[in-house]
């Protein structure tokens, strides 16, 4: 026999770290790193090769458009080109038309960023990043040709072509070394959320806490969401692409299913479990809403079961995948539909056009040298920050990263550059930071400063055809740099930072509002609409986080949907009741359901007890029908009834 090696548990030791998933990250990082390196050095010795005088904005392109996944890097390089290409049309376009007018060139200018960042936040996905794009590139190269108007076009072109270089470069490295597919991360993402359904499902039938049910509720809400970004890169991924984003909407209109069934189910177990819903409901009514929990269970289990077939069907992505699936899933494919803030997006464009021309104003009448940098720096940020709701803490790690970046660049325009004599020694100089700066862009919380490192310590240190760094220059761009920057700071606070409470609230009105419009039968179509207060409730829920009435709102909510729902069906009946009594039954119900959510858009309010009259008279009513209606209407009744009267039996539990 042999005896065991004594290096045996440190080899053991030694794999089992190799599996730690915070080692794992690490590796990941290093390898984007070093892909990031490579096309950065790729765009640079290109550049370099035909004789652009600014290689930096290359390298800055390879490191914004790149991302770990390589389906993503080309489809923000293909937006970031459309974007840059957009915004130097328009700069073309204005620069050379009001030259001679600084103060009307500025507000031409601001109005175009302004319009391009309210397409951008009613976007929500990654094309809005085209619309940033043209905005921001308007900045940057609009506000410095103000002094040289007839070199704008010059500017603008080899922009362009700086960032095409970029661009290609980065989706050439990304998409051959080692590529990272989409599909991979949606196939791993899919088979999470619908573990998490199933879990939450087994939990809720075992009694699983509200609470517990709720959060797993509004966590695949925001979970759709990811999966619907990740599916806008899809097609740029492989030959399948088309195919899985049709299959990843249909997934999204079961998982909607899933939803809706499973918190009916809750709310069904709940009343029939409950000492004083039995008080309340009449024999009648308990009857049938057993009868309907028995249905929806099965519906629910059916759901289940279709959202597994299609993770399947995801796996092959066949272009006739609709041919292998049941008809249900193949039939009117809707996807995901999102919710859009007009106001909101209409506060923070008008917010950066007064920002944007303010400073215009500012530079225009104290007549600063290096105004032109400052502005197109605020113009920038005041664009690309101002998606977010609380931009303050991105800027301000920028604005760290943007202080190393300077004390970087100055070493290397200073001291390392001028030993530099060829494109092997410059590649191997910028390496470690470029390393460094690329390893902290994939780890999210140091996206914003890794960035404000790499974009300005090239600009700073001169790099270029001859690396040559003029201190004066490098130390007047520095101060426009932080000036520029905390100006735009203190512009995002004062007029686009909107309050969260407001936010909220604003919100909370917009899912009561279309709940009532939905009631009295106006609004889109049933599915296009239930994703879209779906996609709402998943934005309301982080609000609502560390409120005690979070978990009664956000069931309360789902109730309301559903009862909204409900009487939207059932106003599609009235063709199929042929009794005067019960047309005239049903006509005075759905207007008295509108009613009562007309009222719940504007205040908290309980079902009065003349619409739970006339319910009572409905259920009574629907014997005098066809059977082949009977069966549904009272499903409907059931349904709807068991919603209404969800909202003030949850608030008690």
């Amino acid at each position: 026999m042999h005896s065991p090696t004594p290096f045996r548990p440190y080899m053991r030791q030694a794999f089992a770290r190799l599996k730690n998933p915070a080692l794992r990250t690490d590796q990941e990082a290093l390898l984007f790193s070093l892909k990031c390196l490579l096309a950065a050095s790729l765009g640079l010795y290109v550049s370099l090769r035909i004789g652009l005088n600014r290689p930096f904005w290359v390298i800055g392109t390879v490191y914004l458009v790149s991302q770990p996944l390589s389906g993503a890097t080309l489809s923000r390089g293909l937006f970031r080109l459309l974007g840059t290409v957009g915004g130097a049309v328009a700069t073309v376009v204005l620069v050379p038309r009001f030259a001679n007018a600084p103060l009307v060139l500025s507000a031409a200018l601001a109005t175009w960023m302004a319009l391009c960042l309210y397409l951008a936040m009613l976007d929500r996905t990654p094309r809005a990043y085209a619309f940033l794009l043209a905005g921001y590139t308007t900045s940057l190269i609009g506000f410095p040709a103000v002094m040289v108007p007839g070199d704008v076009f010059t500017i603008a072109i080899t922009r362009v072509q700086e960032i095409a270089i970029g661009i290609l470069a980065a989706t050439l490295v990304h998409a051959l070394v080692l590529p990272r597919r989409v599909s991979m991360r949606v196939h791993a993402r899919v088979a999470a959320v619908l573990d998490d359904a199933e879990r939450w499902t087994r939990d809720m039938r075992a009694g699983a806490s509200d609470t517990v049910l709720a959060t797993d509720r509004s966590k695949v809400a925001a979970d759709l969401l990811e999966l619907h970004v990740l599916s806008i890169h899809l097609p740029f991924d492989s030959a399948h692409g088309v195919a899985q984003v049709q299959i990843l909407r249909a997934l999204h209109d079961r998982m909607l299913d899933v939803l809706m069934l499973s918190s009916a189910v809750e709310d069904s177990i709940d009343r029939l479990r409950s000492p004083q819903a039995g008080a309340m409901d009449a024999t009648g009514w308990r009857d049938l809403l057993q009868a309907g929990l028995a249905a929806q269970q099965t519906e629910l289990d059916l759901a289940h079961a279709d959202c597994r077939v299609l993770q399947a069907q995801l796996h092959t992505a066949r272009p006739d995948w609709r041919r292998h699936v049941p008809a249900r899933l193949a039939r009117h494919v809707q996807g995901a539909v999102l919710h859009r803030d007009h106001r909101l997006a209409l506060r923070s464009a008008l917010g950066a056009f007064v920002g944007i021309l303010l400073s215009c104003v500012l530079w225009i009448a104290t007549g600063w040298s290096e105004g032109a940098t400052a502005v197109s720096i605020i113009g920038t940020a005041c664009v690309l920050f101002g998606t977010i709701e609380a931009p303050a803490p991105h800027v301000m790690r920028y604005l760290v990263g943007s202080c190393i970046g300077v004390a970087v660049g100055l070493l290397y325009g200073l001291l390392i550059f001028p030993a530099l004599s060829d494109i092997t020694g410059l590649i191997a100089a910028l390496a470690p930071v470029l390393l460094l700066c690329g390893s902290f862009l994939a780890r999210p919380p140091f996206i914003m400063a890794a960035l404000g490192v790499v974009l300005t310590f090239p600009i700073i240190a001169g790099l270029g055809a001859t690396n040559s760094v003029n201190i004066v220059g490098a130390l007047n761009n520095s101060v426009a740099l932080f000036v520029g920057t905390t100006v735009a700071l203190c512009s995002m606070q004062l007029f686009q930072t909107a309050d969260a409470g407001r936010n909220r609230a604003r919100l909370e009105h917009s899912i009561r509002r279309d709940i009532a419009r939905h009631a009295a039968g106006r609004g889109d179509v049933t599915r296009a609409w239930l994703s879209r207060m779906l996609d709402r409730i998943g934005l309301l829920a982080p609000r609502l986080q560390g409120r005690s009435s979070a978990v009664h709102e956000l069931r309360a909510l789902f109730a309301d949907v559903r009862a909204a729902h409900a009487s939207s069906q059932l106003r599609t009946l009235d063709k199929y009741l042929d009794n005067p009594h019960v047309r005239a039954l049903h006509a005075a119900l759905v207007e008295r359901v509108a009613a009562h959510f007309r009222v719940r858009a504007h205040a908290p309010r309980s079902v009065d007890a003349h619409l739970l009259k006339l319910l009572d008279c409905m259920r009574e009513a629907a014997t005098a029908i066809a059977e082949a209606d009977r069966g549904y209407l009272l499903h409907l009744l059931s349904g709807l009834r068991r919603d209404l009267l969800a909202s003030p039996l949850t608030h008690r539990h």
